[in-house]
């Protein structure tokens, strides 16, 4: 399916757990995400798990934390 394509979407808590599974399932679905958590390392198995083709940024971030959108 592609109901979002040339639509991107930003996935809060997308490290693991149901923030990665819907991730996963925007991806499938066609659409463009930005998948954003607090750790690098769970972003790049989210990444790394994802349906083939899916095209992603992966920004770490903690957004309790007002200023920390900064991070590269």
């Amino acid at each position: 399916m592609n109901r979002f394509a040339d639509q991107a979407v930003v996935v809060t808590g997308a490290g693991s757990g149901i923030g990665a599974a819907v991730a996963h399932r925007f991806a499938a679905e066609g659409a463009t995400v930005v998948a954003v958590g607090r750790t690098q390392e769970k972003l790049d198995k989210t990444a790394a798990a994802a349906p083939a083709g899916w095209t992603t940024l992966t920004r770490t971030a903690d957004i309790a934390v007002p200023d920390d959108g900064s991070r590269p």
